[in-house]
């Protein structure tokens, strides 16, 4: 299939290198407007070989979602698809003779769509996973992915390593600041299990290491008598952000 016919049926089809690919599709996964796209590349003058290099999988990841094998199976039972599937490393693939590969690349956008539709129903329910997925995207686009470290671990004055969900390394130096997202329980109601929790392992490293700073991204929405409190404890050993209210993350970790 020719560049051409992908062009006209509203693809954007860019160069990848020597007799290859990468094709944007005109569809999107999900609300946040990232495009189905994928790798086509030609082994040689009669075949091809299709991916989308995990990118479909990783960006269902950024809301939460694992694919365990049984959700890859129900995935590649999808009606009608049968010549792309999902791989057990979650890309999707196909391959074969030239004259299949207009079919396939339909078949792989199907697959990406059958997810995108799935992510609704696979979210994870437990509001603090879904509030770390969330804070986990809002950091990514504000500072840029090679900035953010996932699951980073720091080592407290106790002598007990401290894990957190994220860090953010500095523009200018190697240092780090450690976050750790904080959720709302049922009915805005302030966690202080997490609360209380997460700061004292603060704390705990904040007397270890000076180098490093520290920060707890709260969710919006508690009452305010209850907000004030929870800030007033956590800054004794960190900074504290909303997820909602605060604009630019880049302005944040500029310092």
């Amino acid at each position: 299939m020719s560049s051409n016919f992908l062009e006209a049926s509203g693809w954007t089809v860019l160069p990848a290198g020597e007799h290859a690919i990468r094709a944007v599709s005109p569809m999107t996964l999900g609300l946040d407007g990232q495009h189905a796209a994928f790798f086509i590349a030609h082994p040689d003058e009669s075949s091809f070989y299709l991916t989308d290099a995990c990118e479909t999988a990783m960006h269902a990841s950024s809301y939460g979602i694992d694919l365990p094998a049984k959700r890859i199976d129900l995935l590649n039972e999808t009606p009608g698809v049968s010549l792309a599937h999902f791989d057990r490393s979650g890309a999707i693939v196909a391959s074969g003779p030239n004259e299949q590969l207009q079919e396939a690349l339909w078949d792989a956008v199907k697959l990406a769509m059958a997810l995108s539709f799935q992510c609704a129903k696979w979210m994870p329910r437990f509001s603090q996973l879904r509030f770390r997925a969330q804070v986990g995207r809002a950091l990514a686009e504000g500072v840029g992915v090679n900035r953010v470290v996932k699951g980073a671990r720091a080592k407290g004055s106790s002598g007990h390593p401290a894990d957190f969900a994220f860090a953010v390394r500095a523009s200018g130096s190697t240092a780090l600041t450690y976050i750790e997202p904080i959720a709302l329980k049922a009915g805005k109601k302030m966690d202080w299990t997490q609360v209380y929790q997460t700061h004292g392992k603060m704390s705990d490293v904040k007397m270890a290491d000076a180098r490093n700073s520290r920060m707890v991204i709260l969710e919006d929405g508690a009452s305010a008598e209850e907000f004030k409190k929870a800030v007033t404890i956590l800054e004794q050993s960190a900074t504290v952000q909303t997820l909602g209210k605060t604009r630019d993350w880049r302005e944040v970790f500029s310092g």
